[in-house]
């Protein structure tokens, strides 16, 4: 097959040297139109601007220190430069994992293809090494909660959009969905009948119903800077029981135990990170099971909230019943209303799900399960120094207590999926408190009023402090020379020098991938149509400076002064969003002889109907436009397919 070249006339130039040029249009390389995809061509040249220049430095910055961070930690074999031995108890591998997240995600992004492809490698490695260390088997991790698998198998979602023709990850993720959809089983994590998960702690060897105090070393030494998970443990009174184990006083086994009783079995509300696990199946296969697994188990929560008095309960026994294991209690389940972080970590888990099931359904109902936790606590804060503070705990001697101050992270993630202006009143309300407190600080407050047109600064301070924040890491892993013995096991997490937040916020409108187990949601996604591969081509820098509900705009400059560049955009990241028309300003019309010429620079504004789910740009060299694209949000349904892998959904 011929290998399709775009050809461009550039207009404003045979303009300038008095030549007759026909309208620039994208062939092939037999001078056929590309079939079925609206091009717009971009021949305005634009300077590019500060934000441009520090974007695509802060990329190819990250291409070079993502390789200098493998090299530096990594074996020959792929294996992470660590320990002959380790012994960790249920503590998992997913700290490893998380060290290189930002591999796929960044070239997914725009990012150097080989970053993903020492990403698959080093992925491989650590699962045979962590194999090896007994923590996973069949590939999986053998048992831990969904807060440690979520954070582990983050790095595992990105890798579906930067190649979705990877047989192995594709086979992997069917198989590992399977363990928490009922059908493998040697791993029957997941009650289809109850639609709910049987322990708070499962894997791939299914779910571990008793625990000892085996299965908590080492993790027990970083416990003891928390609370105790429960007030009434005979003869414990303080966290540092963790750490007692003493032959005539074992303060660390009756803590075990008590937790292994009242904790252990049953479902509890941080599986529901589990829900893009399967979500990652969906997106590589599209079958329709794992979509009503989503909307299953998440409505099962949502009837247990309803059940329970609009409060999520914490626990729920193997019978289905609240409390069942925790002498009726609705709180002091594992990651609970008590225990560590209370409501905080049941927002995020909730949230996690809802923001999955929107994708896969296009129903925004969903959200209003995180969002009615969030309000739980809102209803019982206050404002002290100038600052929202909730509490998140609660218990029945206390009731609700351990006021902190009130995250803007739900509220932004919530107007980012839903543009209600009820989400968007609370990121105001924040906003507004840290503006009377000496400017707006938080980043996804600094975001969400750079897309609302106030604070106009954030690109540029955000593209700069990502860069001096790579410097620092560099810093150190370019110094390295320690014994790997005696590295921890977050020790390449510490160093991870790959952010992408504001890659991801500032080029396709999109919400970071954070460490608690989310998939990527984003109003756009960019795909190189010259290398035939996921993200921006090289030069080009995008910034979207506005999101609506059914629109979104953006910039695009191709800083390269030599060469064209062609790329696609997507509506969403998995293609979930419909185009329904682009509007832009272009060069006017060619001239004809006879006429008088148009005056130099002159341009028009046009709308071009798309009315599917991407279109091409062609940027000729030092060329800019921006774009004001109107959308049907999730109107398609999601896939990790390339565009030009099928063009049946069009």
């Amino acid at each position: 097959m011929a290998s399709r070249r775009c050809v461009l006339v550039p207009t404003a130039l045979a303009i300038a040297l008095g030549a007759l040029a026909p309208r620039a249009i994208a062939v092939d390389s037999r001078g056929n139109p590309l079939p079925g995809v609206p091009v717009i061509v971009a021949e305005i040249p634009r300077a590019a601007p500060a934000w441009a220049v520090l974007q695509r430095h802060l990329i190819e910055t990250l291409d070079r220190a993502g390789v200098e961070f493998y090299r530096t930690y990594t074996l020959p074999d792929a294996t992470l430069r660590w320990k002959e031995r380790y012994e960790g108890g249920m503590n998992s591998s997913d700290d490893a994992y998380e060290g290189f997240r930002g591999f796929s995600l960044h070239h997914v992004l725009g990012g150097s293809k080989d970053l993903d492809t020492l990403h698959r490698r080093v992925w491989e490695g650590i699962t045979r090494q962590f194999t090896r260390y007994g923590q996973i088997y069949r590939e999986f991790d053998s048992n831990w909660d969904w807060m440690h698998h979520g954070e582990g198998y983050v790095s595992f979602y990105p890798m579906g959009m930067a190649d979705p023709h990877d047989k192995a990850f594709r086979d992997r993720s069917i198989r590992f969905a399977a363990m928490y959809t009922g059908e493998d089983p040697e791993a029957p994590n997941y009650d289809p009948e109850r639609r709910l998960m049987r322990a708070s702690m499962t894997g791939s060897r299914g779910p571990k119903m008793q625990w000892t105090k085996r299965d908590w070393i080492p993790t027990n030494a970083n416990l003891a800077y928390y609370h105790l998970p429960f007030d009434d443990i005979p003869g414990v009174s303080s966290p540092s029981g963790w750490i007692n184990d003493h032959p005539n006083d074992d303060q660390f086994a009756r803590i075990v135990q008590a937790m292994s009783e009242r904790m252990a079995r049953g479902d509890v509300p941080i599986n529901l990170t589990a829900a893009p696990l399967i979500a990652n199946a969906f997106l590589y296969t599209g079958d329709e099971k794992y979509r009503q697994w989503i909307v299953d188990y998440l409505g099962k929560w949502t009837d247990l909230t309803r059940q329970n008095g609009g409060i999520t309960p914490d626990n729920v026994g193997l019978s289905g019943r609240i409390g069942e294991h925790n002498g009726g209690h609705w709180w002091g389940g594992y990651y609970g209303w008590k225990w560590p972080r209370g409501g905080t970590d049941i927002v995020l888990a909730t949230l996690t799900a809802a923001k999955v099931a929107l994708l896969v359904t296009g129903e925004d109902h969903w959200l209003d399960l995180p969002r009615s936790q969030a309000q739980v606590m809102l209803a019982r804060g206050e404002i002290r120094d100038g600052v929202s503070i909730v509490p998140i705990r609660y218990d029945s001697s206390r009731k609700w207590h351990h006021f902190t101050r009130e995250s803007p992270y739900p509220y932004v993630h919530l107007w980012h999926m839903s543009q209600s202006a009820q989400d968007w009143e609370h990121v105001e309300r924040l906003g507004e408190l840290e503006k009377i407190r000496g400017g707006v600080r938080d980043p996804d407050l600094g975001w969400a009023y750079f897309v609302r047109g106030a604070n106009p600064q954030f690109p540029v301070e955000a593209f700069r402090r990502d860069l001096q924040f790579v410097h620092r890491k560099l810093a150190r892993i370019l110094n390295e020379h320690g014994d790997p013995e005696t590295w921890y096991d977050a020790h390449w997490l510490a160093l991870d020098p790959i952010p992408t937040d504001n890659l991801v916020r500032l080029t396709i409108a999109g919400l970071p991938v954070h460490k608690r187990g989310e998939m990527l949601h984003s109003y756009l996604r960019y795909f190189d149509l010259e290398r035939r591969q996921a993200g921006l081509p090289q030069g080009v820098a995008a910034l979207v400076t506005e999101i609506a509900a059914d629109s979104v705009t953006v910039e695009f400059v191709n800083t390269n002064l030599f060469e064209r560049r062609r790329l696609i955009v997507q509506g969403g990241a998995y293609g979930e969003h419909r185009i329904r028309d682009v509007s832009h300003q272009a060069a006017v019309p060619e001239w004809t002889p006879g006429s008088n010429p148009p005056d130099a620079g002159a341009s028009e504004r046009r709308i071009r109907r798309v009315d599917g789910t991407y279109f091409e740009i062609a940027l000729e060299p030092g060329a800019g436009i921006t774009l004001v694209i109107g959308l049907e949000r999730f109107a398609s349904s999601p896939r990790y397919a390339f565009p030009w892998d099928s063009r049946n959904d069009r």
